[in-house]
């Protein structure tokens, strides 16, 4: 996603990560890291007997974390993860769903001299291309060292 540096980039640019499938091993170790063992993710027969999803869901927060981890980043460029808008879970992810991440630029605001924050639509998708998660990213990008005033 940010693969050049703030000059390089124009809106309207997009990106289709790789894909990565989400299993129960990534279920559990994310309950056992954070913590939160709600059934709907850990429980087999709470989550089968529930009328909204009738089974095991992954936690949005791993979906989340799995999509970021899913994009292309640049360090030279990319300098911080700087925030995330209008993040919404539309439909639920399941263990078996294969995810990718696509991102179109939608906006670019310098900061100062040396970096600026680029805002992102940014769709994770499963197998069906189905839309699980949107979310607006903004990532602090840094201009062209070569490029700067001296």
């Amino acid at each position: 996603m940010i693969t050049s540096y703030l000059d390089a980039i124009s809106i309207g640019d997009k990106h289709t990560s790789r894909a990565r499938t989400i299993t129960e091993t990534d279920i559990v170790s994310f309950a056992m890291f954070t913590g939160d063992w709600h059934p709907i993710h850990t429980d087999v027969e709470y989550a089968a007997a529930d009328p909204d999803f009738g089974g095991r869901i992954a936690h949005g927060a791993l979906v989340l974390s799995v999509a970021l981890g899913l994009v292309t980043f640049w360090p030279p460029a990319m300098r911080a993860f700087y925030g995330v808008d209008r993040l919404r879970f539309v439909a639920p992810t399941r263990i078996g769903d294969t995810l990718h991440v696509d991102t179109e630029v939608i906006g670019i605001s310098p900061r100062n001299a040396e970096s600026g924050v680029v805002t992102s639509i940014f769709l994770v998708r499963n197998q069906r291309n189905e839309d699980v998660m949107a979310a607006t990213l903004k990532t602090l990008v840094a201009r062209d060292p070569a490029k700067l005033p001296a």
